[in-house]
Order: structure tokens, then sequence, then C-alpha cells
């Protein structure tokens, strides 16, 4: 156990100006390896980075982002990176059809805590039916040569990147279980987001909507089966077949 709540502490890095930076390595996979620290790492916002953030930052040799957000997203909040740095940024902004009208119902009172949850699960199940061309983008550039180490992030850290993540790690065979307490670190960590709404929204509301509620990977995670049946038909819709598995597995755990 003592081990177990040491990775927990270096999981997260001591970002000022982002919240949920977080390490993938050291989780034990089915077959009991291990993934690697300092190749993987998943953030919400750069946008607020302070002078030290860019020195820890520079210190990680992040050589690829992956940066899910829209491109109005990104131009509302650019991304603070080192001066003179080399790491290739690539835009897979998406966001699941009706994101931006679950936001305005909340932003204008009509949405509740209920009317949320319910919404996010249903654009967690499209992160599986309508999203596979972004993710397969994200495993190509996990199995490029040369591409790490590498960030992924959003806005808040938890959504697209929150599935990015539960990918990437499910690929490389870490236990269902594992993969839902990595995505429910989020409530550690949350990133405030109440200056995207333009009223005083519930603070219940705020916090369903902000929330890393196992029940939303949980539907992600299910509906790789009722839509493909596998994981590994699933994997090989975004690319990833039974050698490429294989390079992930051997280039990502040890």
């Amino acid at each position: 156990m003592d081990a177990e709540n040491q990775a927990a502490r270096d999981r997260r890095l001591p970002f000022e100006g982002a919240a949920n930076f977080r390490d993938l390595g050291g989780y034990r996979t089915s077959d009991g390896r291990t993934t690697r620290w300092k190749m993987v790492y998943r953030s919400d916002s750069l946008a607020d980075m302070t002078e030290r953030d860019l020195v820890l930052l520079a210190s990680l040799g992040v050589k690829t982002l992956c940066d899910f957000r829209l491109p109005a997203e990104a131009k509302r909040k650019p991304n603070r990176l080192p001066a003179g740095h080399a790491i290739r940024s690539v835009d897979i902004g998406f966001l699941p059809t009706g994101t931006l009208d679950m936001l305005s119902a909340v932003d204008d009172g009509r949405y509740g805590s209920i009317d949320i949850e319910r919404e996010v699960i249903i654009h967690y199940r499209k992160f599986i039916r309508d999203h596979a061309g972004e993710y397969s983008r994200l495993f190509a550039l996990l199995l490029a040569d040369g591409a790490t180490p590498l960030l992924m992030h959003c806005t808040s850290g938890k959504d697209r990147t929150g599935f990015g993540s539960a990918a990437f790690l499910k690929a490389l065979g870490v236990p269902r279980e594992t993969i839902i307490a990595d995505y429910a670190l989020t409530n550690d960590y949350r990133r405030d987001i109440a200056h995207l709404f333009s009223n005083a929204i519930a603070r219940e509301a705020l916090d369903t909507l902000t929330s890393a509620n196992p029940r939303y990977i949980e539907t992600a995670l299910d509906e790789i089966d009722i839509a493909y049946g596998s994981t590994e038909a699933w994997l090989e819709s975004l690319g990833v077949d039974g050698a490429a598995r294989k390079r992930l597995v051997e280039r990502y755990t040890e």
C-alpha cells in the first residue's frame, strides 16, 4: 500500500497553473507489467502556466502535445509553452454533438444536475460511436517514432482527455477498475470553469458538470463492448491491430 500511495503522490505534477496535470505511469496491467513513468501525461488547460510551470514543463521533455480543444477554445485560452520549445502541437479538437446545447441550457438555468448527468452519459457513448477518427489520431501519435513524451489535454482534462487516457490504458491491458480510478482522480484536481458561464449557475449544477462521475467512464467502456463486441475489434477500428498493440505494450510498459 505504501508503494501505491507514493505512486498516487507522484502522479499529479505540482503545476501552479494546471490543476489536473498527471503522469499515466505506475499502473499495473492484467499480465503483471507496469505502465512506464514520464512517457504519457494528461492535463487540463495550459493557458495559465506560470514562469515556474514553464521551467517544470521544459524539464519533462515533452515532444508531442495532443490538444482536444476546438479552435475557438484554443483561441480563447491559448496554451502557454516554454520559450524556444520544440514541442509538436497536434490539434484534434472536437466536441460531441449536443455539448454546446447542454452548456447553454446549464448557463440559462434550464438544466439541473439530473439533466446534466443524463446528457453527459450520452456524450460518453458518442466518444465510441462518433469520434473514432479523433482517437485513432491519438493512437497514431502514440505509435509514431520519436513522439514521446506525449501530453494530451483539453479544457478541464476530464472528458475528452479522460476518455483518451482511458483508451490508452485499456489498450495496454490495465484493468477496468484501475482505469475508472484514474478517471475519478480528476475529482481531486478540478479546474474552476465558472468563468465559462455568463450567469451565476447553481453550485450543485456546476459541481455535477465538473464531476468525474465513474458512471461516465463506465458508460464509455461498456459502449465499446456494445458497439464492437471486444476490445480487440474496437482497437482495430482505431487502426491498432494486434501487431500495433504489441508495440504499444512494449513501448509503454515494463
